[in-house]
């Protein structure tokens, strides 16, 4: 269950009961990053394919039936055809320091994760 949680533009972040914190960025340019997602895995594409196209091809190829996980990410295709796209970072470090960077945050690179995950929540969220 999730203590406390925060979003800042594509990212969620979240700080589990138990501590652990979780960064998912849930794409608004959905066709990006499934091109993002096809590089990592050098699947090669056309770039003239639909958002549809590229993900039913990705999910064609390393999924099952309308979900594929390829690695960090997850593509999803809904009844409507539309294709949807997250990730769920491992390095959640590093995914924290670039919401720190773009929210101005003052990442502390001698706290552990838990801190600054939670500090970052606190921050977003305008608490002190």
């Amino acid at each position: 269950m999730a203590k406390k949680s925060a979003i800042s533009g594509e990212y969620i972040i979240t700080v589990e009961d138990s501590g652990t914190v979780r960064v998912c960025k849930i794409y608004d340019n959905v066709k990006a990053s499934l091109r993002e997602c096809a590089t990592a895995q050098n699947f090669e594409f056309d770039p003239e394919w639909t958002t549809r196209q590229f993900g039913s091809k990705l999910i064609k190829e390393f999924g099952d039936g309308n979900i594929a996980e390829i690695g960090e990410y997850t593509i999803v295709k809904r009844d409507s055809g539309s294709i949807e796209t997250y990730r769920t970072y491992a390095n959640t470090k590093g995914a924290l320091r670039e919401i720190a960077a773009a929210t101005g945050f003052d990442f502390n690179e001698n706290s552990n994760t838990r801190q600054n995950g939670s500090k970052l929540v606190d921050f977003i969220n305008g608490s002190k």
